[in-house]
This record gives C-alpha cells, structure tokens and sequence, in this order.
C-alpha cells in the first residue's frame, strides 16, 4: 500500500488484511507510512526514501521504480507463497517478484474504468504510461476481483487474448451496524437547526469533481418541496479536493441556499451512521463509482437511496425508480419531488430499498478469505 487515507478503498484494504490474519495467515504489508495493526503475524516493511513523504509526482515515481525490487528481495526472503495486489499498480509492482518466483498474483480492481488511476487532465505521455501499467498489473494477474459488472466486462476484454486470467465480481458488503435511537436523530435535526417538519436529503464521500454534488445543490435551489435541506458528509485530500469543496460552498451562497446546505466535514463510521439515520433520502449524482460505501450503509440504516444509473451504483440499486442521469438536474428534481410529495411512489423506494439491502448483508472477510486462497493454497500445499 503507497500511503494509508480514510476512504471506503482503504477500509477494505484493512478488512483484507483482518480476513488473513484472522484465519492464521501470515501477512507482509509494503507502504510508505505505517500501517498501525497489532497482530503478531502482521508484518509492515516500509520503504524509506531520501525525503518527506508526500503524495507528489516524484513519490509516485520512486514508489513506480522501486517498489518492484523492494518486494521482491520481501518476497524472496520471506518466501511468499500468494501476492495480492490491491490495485493494478501494485499488480505491476509484482510482476517481477511473479516472473521470478513463479507465484500466483491475486489483484483487487475497485476503480472505474481506468483501472484505479485517476488520470484525468494529465498530458497525453502521463495518460499512456498509466494505461501501460495498469495493462501490465492485470496482465500479470492470475485472479482478479472487481467490484462491479460493467469493470469485470472491460477487465474480460483486456485479458481475452494470451494467458487465462480469472476474473471475478467480489461485491462490498452491508457491514454491522449499531442504529441510534430515534431521539438521538431529534438531537441531530435540531443541532443543525432543522425544523420538526424539514425534509433531509444527505450525500456522502471523499469530496472531488466525479461525486458532482453541485446538481444535488442546484436541485435545491430550483425543489418545490418546502424546508429541503442537504446534509454533505465527507472531504477531500488534493488540493483540487479542497478547491472543489471551496466551490460548492460558493455554489450554494450564490443560489441563496447555503443556509439549507450542511457540510459536516469527515465523520467516523457511528457518526455518519447516526446522520444516515436522521436523514430522509441518501443520494448520490456521481459520474462514476466502482461499489459505494456510503450507498451499502445508507441501506443499512435502513435509509431510502436513490443514484446516478452508472455502473458500481447499478449493480446496487438495479430498479429504475431509484436512478437517474446524473447529467439532468430535471431527472433528479422529479425523482426528490416524487419521493416527498407521492405516497404510492414513497413506498415503492422504501419496499425495493428494503429488498435490496437483503443482496448485500454476508460475511465479506469470510467470502474475500475464500474467493482469494482457494484454488491457490491448497496447491501450493500439495506442492
């Protein structure tokens, strides 16, 4: 892992890494910066370089040329049996450990189509060598996990010609959690000033330009429904993020609706379960996702959901009733009207909500542990 960051990727990062050790598997972690687990077969080798660590272009490109022999003298001193890659970049790194140890390589896609790396607005050499990496990563994998069909189809196209490659579709999962009680979500309401008959719509994530949160805010300046408010769970880590953030708050001061638009900043899991709880409709307009987090949850607590018809978002919600183009800011005002204004309509989101969360409540650790090590440790004891 190049450095550790709150996110949904990284929570599942750290769930991978429990489901092994849970179950008596020694684990080698490479990063940057520390990865904090007190397990005694957990074992963290960073990487130390000449200077600070920061998330610029010249650490991506140490990490990039040196992170491949750094895990290969791990893995012939170690004498790795499985690597797994969580991202096609790292299953680039491993391709020389895989080419002279003759291990398997397991790799996690969770990104959109790009395979993970967010290329956007890079020159045209930058975007090549991305693809060509990430080309690499998924060629020199035995088994892959995505998060979504429309990844596991393009990953399929990728590797239809050469070796056979094992492509799978590894879902996020409703994790456990813990409902407030209904006057704590009063207390909530009421801390933000909410009025008793106030309708809440909330959105959560790491903040950047691919969630598209200006149309849920331009959909509130233009919404009939009285007292609408929207609750903005999350932050960013670029400073593009920031500025993206700095905008939206803008946005919202110059449609006059900045009283009625909440940004609460990140929120521990409880926190943001507590907010889920308290709102009326979870909604999300990104422009891609790979399987959200915040959707499962939202679900979880048993909160109506509604989404961009996007892949990673489709594969969650799947009815018509709950999606919309997140290009038409129309499209999304009729389905938020509907859903405040028509009963019949209201209890067709709650019922096929209710019904959907029933897809996602399994024992993720338990299913990752399996669809990773089967078919690999066994042979590799036999051998």
């Amino acid at each position: 892992m190049y450095t550790m960051r709150r996110g949904g990727a990284y929570d599942r990062f750290i769930m991978m890494i429990e489901a092994f050790l849970e179950r008596g598997v020694e684990v080698h972690c490479l990063s940057l910066t520390p990865i904090r687990i007190g397990h005694p077969g957990f074992h963290n080798h960073r990487m130390v370089l000449p200077f600070e660590v920061r998330r610029g272009l010249l650490t991506k490109l140490m990490v990039l040329f040196l992170f491949p022999w750094f895990s290969f003298l791990i893995a012939w001193r170690e004498k790795i049996d499985l690597f797994v890659a969580f991202g096609s970049l790292y299953g680039f790194i491993f391709a020389l450990s895989k080419l002279v140890t003759r291990r398997p390589v397991v790799t996690f896609v969770r990104g959109d189509s790009a395979f993970g790396l967010n290329t956007r607005g890079f020159t045209r050499p930058f975007l090549w060598l991305s693809q060509g990496i990430e080309y690499v990563g998924v060629r020199f994998s035995d088994r892959i996990f995505t998060v979504n069909q429309h990844m596991k189809k393009e990953i399929s196209k990728m590797v239809a010609r050469g070796r056979k490659t094992d492509v799978r579709i590894l879902y996020n999962n409703i994790p456990a959690i813990c409902k407030p009680l209904r006057r704590d979500t009063l207390q909530l309401r009421a801390s933000y000033r909410i009025p008793t008959d106030g309708k809440v719509l909330i959105t959560a994530g790491i903040l950047n330009r691919g969630k598209n949160i200006e149309v849920l805010i331009r959909s509130l300046s233009n919404s009939r429904i009285k007292n609408l408010f929207l609750v903005v769970v999350g932050d960013g880590f670029t400073e593009k993020d920031v500025s993206y953030r700095d905008t939206l708050k803008e946005l919202a001061e110059e449609l006059n609706v900045d009283r009625r638009v909440l940004f609460t900043g990140w929120l521990e899991k409880k926190e943001l379960w507590r907010h889920f709880v308290a709102a009326d409709l979870f909604i999300l307009p990104s422009f891609r996702e790979g399987m959200p987090n915040a959707m499962l949850e939202a679900l979880g607590c048993d909160t109506s959901c509604m989404g961009s018809n996007i892949p990673g978002i489709r594969d969650i919600l799947k009815y018509d009733d709950l999606m919309f183009d997140p290009l038409n800011q129309l499209s999304l005002n009729e389905k938020v009207t509907s859903y405040f204004s028509d009963s019949s309509f209201y209890e067709r989101v709650k019922r096929s909500c209710h019904d959907l969360k029933k897809n996602f409540v399994f024992d993720w650790k338990e299913r990752t542990y399996q669809m990773v090590t089967t078919g690999f440790v066994e042979s590799r004891r036999e051998g």
